[in-house]
């Protein structure tokens, strides 16, 4: 029944389309860089599908700021599960442009970086394939060559590995890092209190999701096959936290976490859980190395910050 009615949805989105556009596939859209490409999409013209297992989820409000979607945003929504290809079954059809930003963030599901991050693109990238997508954007990350022991940096560019040697078009956007990080950064400055791992002086410029997502539509059109991408400023991790502390209206309180017994806390974590693990490994090392691109965008770390302050105020 559900194949049936994402049929008769398609079909109807498919007559529209002729006169409209360009039909692009988020998978993705319930996460916090996938509300923003929704949006971004749909306002730079494209007829937008969106792939999820939770229908609900695209309208509720996500974390960090991350907005809600409404009907408007949206052309088609299809139901299905990325980890069982067999539920994907007439996804693609029409499909100009496959976008992804598909991957673990807090997901507590046990999957593996292998198993989300790669198998899961891995499969879009086939279904793309044999309907005959254009183009396939991927969003990867900055800096992957550097990092290549960690297992999130190497699914992710298995992926890249993938696209490049399919019979699509592919563009791979590589962000700085994203503000939805820098917003536990907030949250733990609102608590009084901010943990660094490491001495908090390694380089970033991290970049809102809109921003981000309207430079993800940028790149899916323009003829660079990766790029990479930061906001508008570039500050020190303790910096970002002193910001958010200001915002919150807190004193200054910073412990710092030791490289060495972060780098311990990590195994201890991987022995009870080898997916939070592998995210906790990641985590340590991108508080010792510099994450800094091109930037974009105009949203600035204090007007984000201040952004959550308001909504939370108003809770």
């Amino acid at each position: 029944m559900t194949d049936e009615l994402n049929r008769s949805a398609m079909e109807r989105a498919r007559a529209r389309s002729e006169t409209m556009g360009k039909r692009v596939m988020v998978a993705g859209a319930t996460g916090y860089l996938g509300k923003f490409a929704v949006k971004a999409f749909k306002q730079a013209g494209y007829q937008v599908r969106v792939l999820t297992r939770s229908k609900e989820r695209l309208y509720d409000v996500g974390p960090f700021t991350a907005p809600a979607l409404t009907d408007d945003d949206m052309d088609e929504v299809f139901v299905g599960e990325i980890t069982q290809p067999e539920t994907l079954a007439g996804l693609m059809d029409g499909v100009d442009l496959v976008f992804s930003c598909v991957g673990i963030s807090r997901q507590r599901d046990g999957l593996t970086f292998e198993q989300v991050d790669y198998q899961c693109n891995k499969n879009l990238i086939e279904l793309g394939e044999s309907a005959g997508v254009s183009c396939f954007t991927y969003v990867s990350m900055q800096g992957a060559e550097n990092i290549m022991d960690l297992a999130i940096v190497q699914a992710h560019e298995k992926v890249v590995a993938a696209l490049q040697h399919a019979s699509m078009e592919y563009r791979v956007v590589r962000p700085c890092g994203y503000f939805s990080d820098m917003g536990v950064l907030y949250d733990m400055a609102r608590k009084g209190r901010v943990y660094l791992v490491g001495d908090g002086l390694n380089q970033m410029s991290p970049v809102h999701g809109q921003d981000l997502a309207e430079a993800c539509v940028q790149i899916s059109e323009g003829s660079e096959l990766e790029v990479e991408v930061g906001g508008p400023e570039t500050m020190t991790q303790r910096e970002a936290a002193e910001l958010a502390f200001d915002v919150a209206g807190k004193p200054v309180k910073l412990t710092i976490i030791p490289m060495w017994l972060a780098r311990w806390l990590v195994k201890v974590i991987a022995l009870m859980s080898a997916q939070f693990g592998d995210l906790a490994e990641f985590i340590v090392t991108a508080g010792e190395i510099d994450g800094v691109g091109p930037p974009h965008g105009a949203m600035t770390l204090r007007a984000y910050f201040e952004d959550m302050h308001s909504s939370q105020e108003s809770l």
